[in-house]
C-alpha cells in the first residue's frame, strides 16, 4: 500500500468520525442538555459553576448517550486526527519529526481530558479541582490542534513559496 493510500484513509475515517460527531452526536448532547454545550466542545473551557449546572440540566438519557455513543466516538478521534496529523507533517516536512509531538500532545490531553470528563459526568456533585483539571485539558488539546494547524499551514505556504 502506497504513502498516499494509507494517507487518504486515515484521512477519510478521520473525516468520517468528526462528522459522526459534529452532525449526529454533538445536536443530540445539546439538545439533551437544553442548549448547553458539552465539555470537550468548550474551546476555552468551563468554570465549576458551567459543568454543574450541565451536569444538572443534561437529561439522564443524554447522560447514558454521553457517557456510551459519544466516549466511543471521541475514544477512535484524537488517535485519527494525530495520526492525520502526523502523516501531513511527514509529508510536508520528513526532516522535522519533532513536529510530531504537536498532534501527540493533543491527542494526549484529548485521551486525559476524556476520563475527567467521565469522572465529572459520574459525579452528582464535581470536585472544582477535578474540573478545572478538565477545562484546562480541553484548552491545551485545542492549544496544540490549533499549533499544529498553523505549523501545517507555515509549511504549505512555505513549500508553494520555495516551489
Amino acid at each position: 500500500m502506497t504513502f498516499r493510500r494509507i494517507y487518504l484513509t486515515i484521512l477519510g475515517m478521520t473525516a468520517i468520525n468528526y462528522a459522526m460527531m459534529l452532525f449526529f452526536s454533538l445536536p443530540v448532547l445539546v439538545s439533551e442538555a437544553n442548549g448547553l454545550w458539552p465539555f470537550d466542545a468548550r474551546i476555552f473551557g468551563y468554570s465549576v459553576e458551567q459543568a454543574r449546572t450541565y451536569i444538572s440540566t443534561i437529561s439522564n438519557e443524554g447522560l447514558a448517550f454521553y457517557l456510551t455513543t459519544q466516549s466511543m466516538l471521541d475514544f477512535s478521534f484524537p488517535a485519527l486526527y494525530a495520526l492525520s496529523l502526523i502523516l501531513t507533517f511527514y509529508h510536508l516536512a520528513p526532516k522535522l519529526p519533532v513536529l510530531y509531538l504537536l498532534p501527540l500532545a493533543a491527542m494526549l490531553f484529548d485521551y486525559y481530558e476524556n476520563a475527567t470528563v467521565t469522572r465529572i459526568l459520574l459525579s452528582a456533585e464535581p470536585e472544582a479541582d477535578l474540573v478545572e483539571l478538565a477545562s484546562l485539558l480541553t484548552q491545551l488539546k485545542y492549544a496544540a490542534i490549533a499549533l499544529s494547524l498553523l505549523a501545517i499551514l507555515w509549511l504549505w505556504l512555505k513549500g508553494k513559496r520555495d516551489g
